[in-house]
């Protein structure tokens, strides 16, 4: 892959990001920032799979905390 094209003024931004982080390169830059995006979509995805996985079968995980629930609880008369 070859160089990227980029603005006179996200370039400095970038130069500005590399000395706050201390990497030497944009290309350490580069290499940071996708990193951190791919950690952010991993994120979003496993967020999405709980969320899907908790509107198809979260109420059957009610129904047995419930049930564990109700055994445990001491009543009178029994």
């Amino acid at each position: 892959m070859g160089a990227i094209a980029v603005s006179t003024k996200d370039e400095q931004r970038i130069k500005q990001l590399a000395r706050r982080l201390g990497v030497r390169s944009k290309a350490g830059v580069v290499r940071l920032a996708v990193d951190e995006l791919e950690r952010a979509v991993s994120r979003r995805e496993m967020a999405d799979a709980i969320r899907d996985y908790v509107r198809k079968h979260g109420h059957l995980d009610r129904a047995e905390n419930l049930n564990l629930s109700a055994g445990g609880v001491a009543r009178d008369g029994e």
